[in-house]
């Protein structure tokens, strides 16, 4: 059992150091010199052609949840100055529980472009681009701040846990091309090629607290597609130790067994009309999914397994820790193959331009489809650009009912185009370090982009 959490940790770890799916930043989208825009809508093709700079061309990060924020676990000390956490004597466990959902969820994404290009061709604009793209989460029940913030005698059920990370490989292939000097449509078409997936589930974790010992009791599923790696061999009743060997030993690894490929689609459209002073745009992003192969999967399910601690024998000096003697994995590897969908994501736009398209403002909505949930925002835009080669933009979304500032930048010269921006930037602050130190806290989600890339041709419609 200390193996599983000790993958699930460095999972967690290795994703939080990186920190959405896909390179989608909202603050981007009227920037008509970004090659970020065209990511959000590929109908929306950038001023110029790009190369994009290896690892570095392009780069979005992301950290999405509905309760990690400041305000809800650290609080005004009561006995005195400063802040404490909600661990703290003087915070009611109702006062905190009272602040979180039922399911408390985390949508962690890296998405890092390994190459990219488009340039405009024919009539038409071209890109073709290979990235590596990294989708995970995690739910949390509210039961499990429950037992961290009481620690009372008591039973918990915390049921309903889980982490589910997937992994891949993204090529495309998009054309965009104008209609009757009016409409403007882009498509772009992906081929996945899956690494890993992984996916665990606590179907049931009761814990009880008692005067003179605690219990846990659990059972689960946990299901893995590992590119390269057979599991076939894996049957019947597998220790846990056993599966964790044969998944670190590389001599089971066999590049020929890569063979999990899905598919997806992109697709756009603007409308231009008095001149291009009123643009409407909307796209569908990531319809698709990745398909993983039998071979490289694992299905097993951990049937019910008991712990029990009952405090230290000072006699004996030992731990009384009563633990199984073996946890097993019932695997039914063919359980495992199938599909799973890419985070879907809508998106509709309306700019108004003035000052001879020095300025515009803009409104947008914006949804994203994970598995069991969706999150919606709407967001206004105040753009401005200064100089053909020079556009920013400031945004303010309501993102699932709070309140987000958003800025980006883009320098698009003929020499280079450098771009960043963010779109979680809180609106409500506190003070900490005797009042010098800000700290946002209405703030529970983080993202960041940046691109540099060589520019090429000027647009040709």
């Amino acid at each position: 059992m200390k193996q599983i959490f000790r993958i699930a940790f460095a999972a967690m770890a290795t994703l939080l150091v990186v920190t959405q799916s896909s390179a989608q930043l909202r603050s981007s989208y009227f920037m008509t010199g970004s090659t970020q825009r065209y990511e959000l809508n590929p109908a929306l093709s950038p001023s110029r052609g790009f190369i994009s700079i290896p690892v570095v061309g392009g780069i979005y990060t992301s950290l999405e949840s509905n309760f990690l924020s400041a305000e809800n676990f650290f609080y005004p000390n009561g006995e005195g100055n400063g802040v404490v956490t909600y661990m703290h004597k003087s915070v009611s466990a109702e006062e905190f529980l009272s602040k979180l959902p039922d399911q408390n969820t985390l949508e962690l994404g890296l998405n890092d472009q390994i190459i990219s290009i488009g340039n405009y061709f024919r009539g038409g604009f071209w890109s073709f681009g290979v990235r590596l793209r990294s989708e995970s989460s995690l739910e949390t029940p509210k039961d499990f701040f429950a037992l961290t913030k009481t620690l009372s005698q008591g039973s918990y059920s915390i049921s309903g846990m889980g982490f589910q990370t997937s992994n891949f490989v993204e090529a495309s292939l998009g054309y965009t091309f104008p209609v009757q000097d009016v409409f403007t449509l882009g498509f772009r078409a992906k081929m996945l090629v899956g690494l890993a997936n992984v996916r665990a589930t606590f179907d049931k974790l009761d814990i009880e607290i008692g005067s003179e010992s605690y219990s846990a009791q659990m059972a689960g599923t946990i299901e893995s597609n590992i590119a390269g790696y057979s599991f076939q061999e894996m049957t019947g009743e597998v220790t846990l130790e056993q599966f964790t060997n044969h998944l670190t030993d590389f001599a089971n690894f066999d590049p020929s067994r890569i063979n999990s490929v899905g598919f997806a689609i992109d697709a756009g459209i603007e409308w231009t009309f008095r001149d291009e002073q009123i643009r409407l745009s909307a796209a569908v992003n990531d319809l698709g999914y990745n398909a993983w192969n039998a071979n490289n999967s694992f299905c097993a399910t951990i049937d019910n397994v008991n712990f029990s601690f009952s405090g230290y024998d000072f006699q004996n000096n030992e731990v009384k820790f009563e633990k199984p003697e073996a946890i097993t994995l019932n695997a039914t590897p063919e359980k495992a193959s199938g599909k799973t969908s890419l985070h879907t994501s809508i998106v509709a736009g309306l700019e108004y331009n003035f000052l001879g398209d020095k300025m515009s403002v803009g409104a947008l909505w914006n949804t994203k489809m994970y598995e069991n949930r969706q999150w919606n925002s709407i967001s206004g835009a105040l753009n401005i650009r200064p100089t053909r080669w020079i556009t920013a933009s400031a945004s303010y979304s309501y993102v699932n009912s709070l309140g987000v500032l958003g800025v980006a930048a883009n320098i698009h010269s003929s020499l280079c185009n450098i771009f960043f921006g963010v779109d979680y930037i809180a609106t409500k602050y506190g003070t900490s370090g005797g009042g010098a130190i800000p700290v946002p806290l209405n703030q529970n989600s983080v993202n960041m982009a940046f691109g540099l890339s060589i520019p090429l041709g000027a647009r040709m419609f």
